[in-house]
């Protein structure tokens, strides 16, 4: 097989794994450790010219005055994560050829389960107990939120489902589970509570949860649900990027596995 050439840009510990897998197949990789876009990266892309390029799951910050199209000249296929309204307007000015690898199926509910075990890590590490037995509140009922409740469950542990759908409460009690509406003054009555919806919905109006949890997980995209001022340290909990943090290995593999399997006509 011809060897292609990969720029995978970005310092989650996925992508520098993802790195390492890619040279394992005969690729060649350019691997770039930083969190910005900048002149060096620039040079380096002018350097290196890739054919297949992946942006970390966070967007760069773009410190150069502005992108340039010449560093993609060589580009086949750029597989990008979040962006910034910056990043937005340049990829649609432009003709590359894109995928954003979040929007993979395959991708999005393998690591959700990624996502789910890697909770139960955090969990284990902050509470040094087991999950068997406890009460555990799930805003939320996506795909994380099922798998999590799913793993819970089989552990024997008590999940409670609370959200504001009507869809995801009615979805929620017919698969079995204790749902309640998720709605101003709920009280935690000492459960775990573990956020799944991204968005900064924690205000005023939901500080009750933060008063009567015994603790407050934060398990969504960054920056989290938390929309209150003040200091929390004590109960909330914030922890993004759980695959990347707790399971590094296998959630390289499953980026790995996706984003080669897209590539492999290129």
């Amino acid at each position: 097989m011809t060897q292609r050439k990969w720029c995978v840009i970005g310092t989650d510990p996925r992508m520098e794994k993802l790195a390492a897998l890619l040279k394992n197949i005969d690729e060649q990789v350019l691997y770039i450790p930083t969190k910005a876009w900048s002149y060096q990266v620039e040079r380096d892309l002018l350097a290196f010219q890739p054919e297949i390029m992946v942006f970390p799951i966070q967007p760069l910050e773009i410190v150069t005055d502005s992108i340039g199209m010449e560093f993609f000249q060589s580009v086949k296929k750029c597989f990008i994560g979040k962006l910034s309204p910056e990043w937005t307007r340049f990829f649609e000015a432009s003709e590359l050829n894109t995928e954003a690898y979040l929007e993979n199926e395959q991708f999005i509910w393998l690591n959700a389960k990624l996502t789910a075990e890697g909770f139960i890590a955090a969990y284990y590490l902050e509470e040094h107990e087991t999950v068997a037995g406890k009460q555990f509140m799930i805003s939320g009922f996506g795909r994380v939120a099922k798998l999590l409740a799913t793993q819970l469950k089989r552990m024997d542990a008590h999940p409670l489902i609370v959200v504001r759908s009507p869809v995801q409460l009615a979805e929620a009690q017919a698969m079995g589970y204790e749902v309640r509406k998720l709605e101003k003054g709920i009280s935690c009555n000492q459960a775990i509570f573990i956020n799944t919806i991204p968005a900064k919905w924690l205000t005023d109006d939901y500080q009750s949860l933060l008063k009567t949890s015994k603790r407050f997980y934060d398990i969504a995209s960054a920056p989290g649900c938390l929309e209150l001022e003040g200091d929390y340290s004590e109960c909330y909990r914030l922890y993004t990027s759980l695959p990347g943090q707790f399971l590094k290995e296998d959630a390289s593999k499953i980026l790995f596995q996706c984003l080669t399997e897209s590539a492999k006509d290129l």
